[in-house]
């Protein structure tokens, strides 16, 4: 997977967006800015260097520049940048060598940052048709569900009913109660399922409408408080709605599966030209969410959505403490412009 080569590569790697601020750090670049990942990514380059490095540095053409520390030092580094050919994001890779300690030679630091954006680039593409067949594959069943199973439950109902004016018998009364109570609750899961693939309120009322769906369905499932803050002054498009949506239905299940939590609490916003979301509880806390574990995956697949669509996805959690789960994407984010809408 792109992700974890690019964790593992033995270079300070970070990529800068278009405004400079940092999307992806490699673990040698948590060594050499002594930062974690988490505090790495959403700064701006020059929270990370006392002055821009991207205009003097290329391929080719290594520049000096300074790191600043968190205790206030400066480390003296030679920077090489490198734009993704093609890309109209404008993300800049940046590979940062410690001028006081031994690194890999300049030819191998080209090959590998230029391996990484190959592997970028086939990762992007099959993470952006991943997701785009999967949610035409949600699409494809709600239709399904809704246009047979769901209308064979309901005629069933309507026959139960009229076998029920013709009993007589209490006991026979009694088992057709039974029988028709397990048909309203299986219609019931079925429109749950409908909605979890494809909720219609999402195109038609919105986002904050429907993650207030998507709330009440957590607080009647797990018996907790919950709360939503719209500071949205404007509807995301779409595609942009369905992303962000996708991302949330995955962090407040995680709310319901693992927290433990009395309250949770979804901030919808706007910040930095795009879309910042929040979810916050209150529950147990875990220190295995630095980084992506097994049994884990929703995690990996958020962080991997926001980073194809151009944002950010953070994490932070401790025993004991809640879990905050932060992610923003620019406007405009489309993982379906390849294929079109499902």
């Amino acid at each position: 997977m792109y992700w974890q080569a690019f964790r593992a590569a033995p270079e300070a790697l970070i990529v800068l967006d278009a405004a400079g601020v940092v999307r992806l750090a490699s673990k040698a670049a948590e060594t050499l800015f002594r930062r974690s990942t988490a505090d790495l990514v959403g700064r701006r380059v020059d929270e990370l260097f006392l002055a821009d490095p991207r205009p003097g540095a290329g391929p080719d053409r290594p520049t000096t520049a300074a790191a600043l520390l968190p205790d206030g030092h400066q480390l003296p580094v030679d920077v090489r940048a490198r734009t993704l050919e093609g890309d109209p994001s404008g993300l800049v890779v940046l590979a940062v060598d410690d001028q006081c300690g031994p690194g890999p030679s300049r030819a191998t630091l080209e090959q590998r940052v230029a391996r990484l954006l190959r592997l970028g680039q086939e990762q992007g593409e099959l993470l952006g048709d991943l997701i785009l067949n999967q949610e035409r594959e949600r699409a494809r069943i709600a239709a399904g569900v809704h246009d047979d199973s769901l209308q064979v439950i309901t005629a069933a109902m309507l026959r139960v009913q009229q076998l029920r004016r013709r009993l007589r018998d209490p006991d026979e009364l009694e088992i057709l109660g039974r029988l028709e109570e397990s048909l309203v609750n299986a219609a019931e899961r079925l429109r749950r399922l409908i909605f979890d693939f494809r909720p219609p309120k999402l195109e038609d009322a919105g986002l904050a409408a429907a993650t207030r769906d998507l709330l009440d369905g957590l607080a009647d499932d797990h018996d907790l408080a919950v709360q939503l803050q719209n500071r949205l002054t404007e509807e995301p498009a779409l595609p942009t709605r369905l992303l962000l949506y996708r991302m949330l239905q995955e962090a407040v299940a995680n709310v319901g599966k693992h927290a433990d939590a009395d309250r949770c609490t979804v901030v919808l916003g706007e910040q930095d030209g795009g879309y910042l979301v929040r979810v916050v509880d209150d529950g147990v806390g875990s220190s295995a969410f630095g980084e992506p574990e097994p049994g884990h995956l929703g995690i990996v697949l958020m962080r991997e959505r926001a980073a194809l669509a151009g944002g950010w996805f953070r994490i932070g959690s401790e025993p004991g403490s809640g879990t905050t789960v932060t992610f923003w994407v620019p406007r405009g984010a489309d993982l379906q412009s390849k294929g079109g809408s499902p």
